[in-house]
Parts: structure tokens; sequence; C-alpha cells
């Protein structure tokens, strides 16, 4: 393989750096960003570098783009500016993200991977998709696959109505989706979906799984229990992932309401959050009892924190409580990984 540098520092980099490091054996020269602010000086040793100071007439060197792709087209203007051949650079798009990390997943005794996983049924699946009034309209998109539901989330903060199917019905928590992001979604799914197998995705964020995968997958039931995008890779860890999003009140308050309502989860946070694989966007197919379960667990700890912090969470607007369901869904799945049986699928971002 030619010499490498990998243009990136955060969660796509460090996916794709350990993907091609431990699968193929291979590291980069260097990581580059377009400046230092936010990001580490070095990543498992390797040094991080400003591009605009690095020297590109070596035209040996291949450049790896590994930052999420909306952002591709702002450094291919970078690299232009610096006379960068279009033969040195490979954009990390989200198919080869996909393929990159789950040859990594395929081959980690960690994680399984559906293409690993396939058998004879065909239970019903009900994987709702949160879409928000406030969503903007979508450049690309994809033919719609029949397992997933669309379903208007906050509800009951708007008059328009564009989905038949609402989070504001009998048991819910639309008023909070300010808060609860999609997660307004999930109460509504625990609350009022009896399929055999349920979820959430994204109005622009859908699991890599078409229909006839999970068809397949359907048929195979017995031999999975719950279906996550492949995980985030973090240096050294996971244990200041939450330092960007969430403010260290919110945090002290999460830590306290898990210790008061499931003091087995508490025992276990610091351990867990020593390791690197997080998984964001609260995105999940999971069966019934596993899901519901799982709700369980994240919403009595977010109601308690609600409680805890200050202001109280149902006095404020902000994003907490659905930047907390992440840590909260990354605590839940990796205590039982051992006990559940758990797949693992890329995911397809929609711009």
């Amino acid at each position: 393989m030619r010499p490498f540098c990998i243009f990136g520092a955060g969660i796509v980099s460090t996916s794709i750096y350990t993907a091609l490091k431990d699968t193929y054996h291979c590291k980069p020269i260097t990581f580059l960003v377009s400046e230092m602010k936010n990001n580490p000086t070095q990543i498992d040793g390797i040094p991080v570098k400003i591009f605009s100071e690095w020297d590109t007439s070596d035209k040996n060197i291949v450049y790896l783009i590994a930052v999420p792709e909306s952002h591709h087209s702002i450094i291919a203007d970078l690299f232009r500016r610096k006379e960068v051949s279009k033969k040195q650079i490979v954009f990390i798009d989200n198919n080869r993200e996909n393929q990159i990390v789950g040859d990594f997943c395929a081959k980690s005794s960690l994680f399984i991977t559906i293409q690993q996983m396939l058998e004879t049924e065909r239970p019903t699946i009900e994987v709702f998709q949160a879409q928000s009034h406030m969503d903007r309209i979508l450049q690309n998109t994809i033919n719609s696959h029949k397992y997933i539901c669309p379903i208007q989330v906050g509800a009951n903060l708007t008059d328009k109505v564009f989905i038949d199917r609402r989070d504001n019905i009998g048991d819910n928590i639309s008023t909070k989706n300010r808060n609860y992001c999609e997660l307004t979604a999930s109460y509504y799914a625990w609350k009022h979906s009896q399929a055999a197998f349920k979820g959430l995705c994204h109005y622009r964020r859908i699991f890599d799984i078409n229909d006839e995968q999970m068809g397949e997958l359907l048929k195979r039931s017995t031999g999975w229990d719950v279906i996550l995008p492949y995980p985030s890779i973090h240096y050294p860890n996971i244990a200041g992932q939450h330092l960007r999003y969430i403010n260290e009140t919110d945090w002290c308050a999460m830590r306290l309401a898990l210790k008061e309502t499931a003091v087995e989860y508490y025992n276990v946070f610091d351990s867990i959050f020593q390791e690197q694989f997080f998984y964001n966007f609260n995105m999940l197919i999971a069966r019934q009892d596993v899901f519901d379960d799982y709700c369980n667990f994240l919403f009595s700890v977010l109601s308690r924190t609600e409680e805890l912090t200050t202001p109280k969470g149902w006095e404020r607007s902000d994003r907490f409580a659905g930047y907390l369901g992440e840590n909260l869904t990354t605590l839940y799945f990796m205590a039982n990984k051992d006990r559940l049986k758990i797949l693992h699928a890329g995911k397809i971002w929609l711009t």
C-alpha cells in the first residue's frame, strides 16, 4: 500500500484508522486537520498536523478524507488550493466507511454483523423514523424501506400535521421533544407498538439494511436480539465523549439518577466508559422484550435526571436528554453485551 495520510481527527477518522490498522495492518504517516482548535495533538501516538503547513510535494502520498460527508466539498477546496492531484485523494463516503468499519467488525470477536448472521420466520417489525416539522428538506433520498414507519415527533409543539402517525397519542412525552429529540419516538414505540421487533432511526439517518436483508434477518429471528449501528471508536476512551455536548451539571445529575434508579448500571459505568466504543444517535432495532427493557431503563434514568438538573429539565429547551440518551444507550448495550446477541450494521446518511 502506498504511504497515506488521514484528513480528520474526529470520530470518523479514528474509526477508519482503527479499522485500517487492525484489519489491513497499515498506519498513516500523520493525521491532518484544518486547524488545531478542539483537536488532539496525536492519536494513538501518531501526530496530528495542520494541513496548510503540510508539504504536499510528494505525489506518491494518498490522502484519505475521513470527515462527515457533508464537509467533503469544503475539504476538496482546501486540497485544490494546495494543488493536490485528484488521483491522490480518496473520500471516505458512506459506502466506503461502512465497508471499512464493517470489515473490522466482521474480523473482531467483539461484534457480529448482519452479513455474518442470516436465518426462517417473519415476525412483525416496526422501525420508527423520527421526523419533525423543523427538519430541513433533504436533497438526496432513497426508496423507503417497508419496515420503516415514519412518525411525526414533537407533534404537540406544532399545529402542522404531515404524518398520520404522531408521538402525541395516549401515554406520551411529545411536549418534551426539544429536550428528548428522537427519543419521543422511542417512548411511543415502547408504549404503543406491539411488533415482535421495533426500533428507531432518524429522518436523515437510517440503517444500511434493505428490505431483502431485513426479510432474511426476520426469518432467522431466533439468532439475534438487537441490531446497533457500527460503534464510533474513540481515543483513548469514551469517558470524555460527553464534554462536547453535555454540561457537567447535567452529567453529574445523570450519574446520581443512575445510582438511585439503576445501581447495577451505575456500578459498571466507570469501567464501560474506559472502553473505546460508543453507540451514537440512539438508533437500534430490537426484540420487543429487549427494546422495552432498554426503554424502561432509559426513561427511568432520564426522568429522574430531569428532576435533579438545575434548572429542571422540563423548564429548558435544549437537547440535553437526547445527548444523555446516547450515553445511556451505550451503557445499556455494553453492559449487556454478554447476554444479548447483538448484530451490527452500517448507516446511511441522507443529506
